[in-house]
């Protein structure tokens, strides 16, 4: 055998084991990429299950831990609206009662039929009004509880004329209605409306039910303040506005959980002092 052709030989040889190396690196090359790619996926996943388990902690303890450890106490006298006062007889032969400390501004009385309906702890469910009994219900003590913390009155407002509504400034307002801002503050209350009104703050026609009203305010400035002022707009003779329990507290207080009678002790000193003045 020629020099040449073991030369031959040698060359091709070299050529065929570089070719099967080439194959093998190429090989475990992909190989190699395609367990990266899989472990990024995988670790992807995971730092976005980290990433959301993370923010519903927070959201947690926001939302749960220290907003349900709050004490909740009411700002506005009266909420209850156990306290009434009636006026005299308007235009339509109606002696309304509104509860003390309620703003109605002139003219509107004359325009509307208001009644309170009792809603009290130890009365016979059976014998509680109709609204009384689907107002609990909605507030999730239930119709058929006889006794429960704090009795209260639910306000009825029947439109008898609309003209009130070419009437400059507010209509009513709830019993002392000033809500700071800062530096958060919440107006609850339960409302049904039924008819073409639509009020600030309660809204329009409820579809026939109750329902809730969480409204939270805050901000940065601490002067900044609102009034809980019911204007009337899109009125028609006939239309009722429920309202029940409106209560302006201080902090932010859950939309997931309904409120009941808040305690508030500018309520229960005004009370022991008309007490005194009264025996």
């Amino acid at each position: 055998m020629s020099y040449e052709v073991l030369g031959n030989m040698v060359t091709e040889a070299r050529n065929l084991l570089d070719s099967i190396k080439g194959g093998a690196i190429r090989t475990m090359e992909t190989a190699f990429d395609a367990l990266k790619a899989s472990i990024a996926s995988e670790w992807n996943g995971i730092k976005t299950k980290m990433n959301n388990e993370a923010l519903a902690a927070i959201g947690r303890v926001d939302t749960q831990t220290v907003i349900n450890a709050m004490g909740f106490t009411a700002l506005n006298y009266n909420g209850d609206f156990i306290d009434t006062n009636e006026l005299a007889t308007n235009a339509h032969g109606h002696k309304n009662k509104y509860p003390l400390g309620m703003g109605v501004r002139g003219g509107r009385n004359d325009c509307f039929k208001v009644e309170m309906i009792p809603v009290k702890s130890g009365d016979d469910p059976v014998m509680r009004d109709g609204e009384a009994k689907a107002l609990l219900d909605c507030m999730g003590i239930g119709r058929a509880t006889r006794n429960f913390s704090g009795g209260f009155n639910i306000m009825k407002m029947t439109v008898l004329d609309t003209s009130f509504q070419d009437l400059d400034h507010y209509d009513f307002y709830i019993p002392n209605q000033h809500i700071k801002y800062s530096p958060t503050a919440s107006f609850m209350f339960y409302t049904k409306i039924q008819g073409t009104s639509s009020v600030t703050w309660l809204g329009g026609d409820t579809a026939g039910g109750w329902k809730q009203v969480v409204s939270h305010k805050s901000s940065s400035n601490p002067g900044t303040y609102s009034h809980v002022d019911l204007n009337f707009s899109n009125a028609s003779v006939g239309d009722v506005i429920y309202l029940a329990l409106p209560t302006i507290c201080v902090g932010h207080f859950p939309q997931s959980k309904k409120h009941g009678l808040l305690y508030n002790p500018k309520t229960e000193l005004i009370r022991k002092v008309d007490a005194l003045h009264q025996a």
